[in-house]
């Protein structure tokens, strides 16, 4: 039986209190300064931004917030987190908060929404990317500066700017199920480019660049927090490599665009150099 989940609004002074308790579990932070306060939250909901809470019962297990952004003629939703108290990870909390917000945007217009991940961390990596479609052409380097939570500290703040197209073919199809996507192998039997091997996952191979390469395989870690732990080193020669790759294949107009699953196990982003009417339209590397 699935877990029970439900999306709402927050709206109550003491359902802010509690998303606030929500980020310090979701991301491990020591430090009441490192979550989103809740009078900031309050008037960020209250001012056209978007709070949502996800309960499981009565215990608020998940939170998500951002607001609209207008240039002109263009805007957007910018979604700056989404968290889900550990214990609740990987249990479909955060999909059902992603999802309430893509209605919540489409609602009032918006065909885009925005926000920051870290293209290191695998299984962050095959959400955003694999299930719900987002594809990034951005990466930025230290984008937070330095991070104190247990997920970040130690490793930078790399990140790709997301760009969630809401009502696009791919994004449609993402979020139907049944998606079958080639594994890692297969890509590269169709002369996709290995750029990074996870080496068994402590460490990276060194980065191979081909500047030729249409579609371009990164590997990653199983996990990069648990390689952390093991050694902070392992962990930042990850960073290095990884960097290497997506800041010279990024800067050359590539798209990051999937995630997949190699026959060992672990994951690889996908790079592709395709137009984004091409990548939106629903067309993936391997067709």
């Amino acid at each position: 039986m699935g877990l029970e989940i439900v999306v709402k609004i927050l709206e109550r002074p003491e359902e802010f209190e509690e998303a606030v308790e929500v980020q310090k579990r979701a991301w491990g932070m020591d430090d009441y300064r490192d979550a989103a306060p809740a009078h900031l939250l309050r008037a960020l909901s209250a001012n056209g931004g978007l709070v949502l809470g996800a309960f499981v019962g009565d215990r608020m297990v998940g939170v998500s917030y951002g607001w609209v952004v207008s240039t002109g003629s263009d805007s957007f939703f910018y979604s700056h987190a989404t968290g889900v108290s550990e214990g609740e990870k990987y249990r479909g909390v955060g999909f059902r908060l992603k999802l309430a917000q893509r209605e919540w945007a489409l609602s009032r217009g918006l065909r885009l929404a925005k926000w920051t991940f870290d293209p290191l961390q695998s299984l962050n990596s095959y959400f955003n990317l694999a299930k719900l479609g987002v594809i990034a052409r951005e990466y930025y380097v230290n984008y937070y500066g330095e991070m104190r939570d247990s997920i970040n500290v130690g490793l930078g703040s790399d990140r790709v700017k997301a760009e969630w197209y809401l009502d696009s073919r791919r994004v449609e199809e993402r979020l139907a199920s049944g998606r079958k996507a080639p594994s890692a192998e297969e890509l590269e039997d169709m002369g996709a480019h290995v750029a990074l091997r996870p080496g068994g996952g402590l460490h990276p191979s060194e980065p191979a660049i081909d500047p030729g390469a249409g579609v371009v395989l990164v590997g990653l870690p199983g996990s990069v927090s648990r390689v952390r732990e093991e050694s902070l080193e392992a962990a930042v020669r990850w960073r290095i490599a990884t960097r290497k790759v997506y800041e010279f294949y990024m800067s050359r107009g590539y798209l990051l665009v999937d995630n997949v699953v190699g026959e060992d196990g672990y994951r690889y982003n996908v790079l592709w150099r395709a137009s984004l009417d091409e990548v939106l339209s629903g067309s993936n590397p391997w067709d």
